[in-house]
């Protein structure tokens, strides 16, 4: 099975490096428009359909890793020329307007929140000819994504804090001592094994779980890839299906992708593949984070895992993986 290390969300964070200004947040009155991870592109049609329209399409619309069927990280919804844009158009919730002019000199970058309507993200690529653009895009597209990404992970937390459910919270900081926030829908479940906190959300065709768990650290091989894999398929054997002799596992024939990221001053290690459910046809996506804990010497683990076969998963996965981010 392939496994490989990578950095996703890190990538997030670098592409930041990149940014050559970022224009505080407005609050204009209009209501942003489009579905989640949408982007609208403004860009002269000739320099669109000369070859930008390829590496925007190419870099925004990479395929997500970890997910068992493929989806991008970002649609592009439409594109105009700059002098075609309509009002209602300006209020798309992800804006890559690049501006191609030969009074820029040298390609630069720009981020800015809440320019046209709220919530927003504008990305603004500056450069003096489409050949540049292309360039930049190919160089930087993942950089571009990323800003995106932050985009949309910052609306959907916002929508997530509006309701939470307080004493999952308060399990979870006394299991672990990692305090998170957990939205509203979740209840715990009971794996029989006390070891594992498990928090289910669940709908009529779909389920979202959260998984935490410690671990005694004992050496630096404990935070390698293959040791936090086989620790992973250790703790989630506990959680069985209805199946008799069925058990939750990793599944073994879609890739793995390592990462190492820093999340509110702490060092996490990210693991992100595939779960199923032996002699089941239960599955989906997974991605955990682990931490290490020098105080207590122990490995501190929150995995989130997604149920959908019918629908997109893209979106489901962000609303799980984002709450690591409210970690305290």
């Amino acid at each position: 099975m392939k496994r490989t290390f990578i950095s996703i969300i890190a990538t997030l964070v670098f592409a930041l490096s990149f940014v050559g200004c970022t224009v505080k947040p407005q609050q204009p009155a209009k209501t942003s428009i489009g579905m989640p991870y949408e982007v609208f592109v403004i860009c002269d049609d000739e320099a669109w359909s000369g070859g930008v329209d390829s590496v925007v399409y190419r870099t925004l619309g990479a395929r997500v890793l970890g997910l068992p069927r493929p989806e991008s990280y970002f649609y592009i919804v439409d594109h105009k020329s700059p002098r075609m844009v309509s009002d209602m158009e300006r209020k798309y919730a992800n804006i890559l307007s690049i501006n191609i002019n030969a009074a820029n000199t040298e390609p630069s970058l720009s981020v800015a929140d809440n320019v046209y309507s709220r919530p927003q993200t504008v990305v603004t690529l500056n450069v003096p000819s489409a050949e540049a653009a292309e360039q930049y895009l190919e160089a930087y597209g993942g950089e571009i994504c990323g800003l995106f990404e932050i985009g949309e992970r910052n609306r959907t937390l916002s929508s997530s804090r509006r309701s939470s459910t307080p004493k999952l919270i308060e399990a979870l900081n006394d299991h672990i001592g990692i305090e998170m926030h957990i939205p509203a829908g979740f209840k715990r479940a009971n794996s029989g094994d006390r070891s594992l906190l498990w928090f289910m959300r669940d709908y009529e065709k779909k389920a979202q779980y959260i998984f935490a768990f410690e671990s005694q650290y004992t050496d630096p091989s404990d935070l390698t890839g293959e040791w936090l894999e086989r620790m992973l398929i250790n703790k989630l054997a506990v959680v069985h299906s209805t199946r008799p002799g069925a058990y939750m596992t990793i599944s073994q024939t879609a890739p793995i992708y390592w990462s190492e990221l820093e999340i509110n001053d702490r060092t996490w290690y990210e693991m992100r593949g595939c779960w199923e459910v032996t002699f089941d046809q239960m599955g989906g996506p997974f991605v955990s984070f682990s931490t290490l804990d020098e105080e207590s010497q122990t490995i501190k683990t929150i995995v989130f895992a997604l149920y959908a076969p019918e629908e997109a998963q893209r979106g489901l996965m962000g609303e799980l993986e984002y709450l690591i981010y409210t970690t305290k």
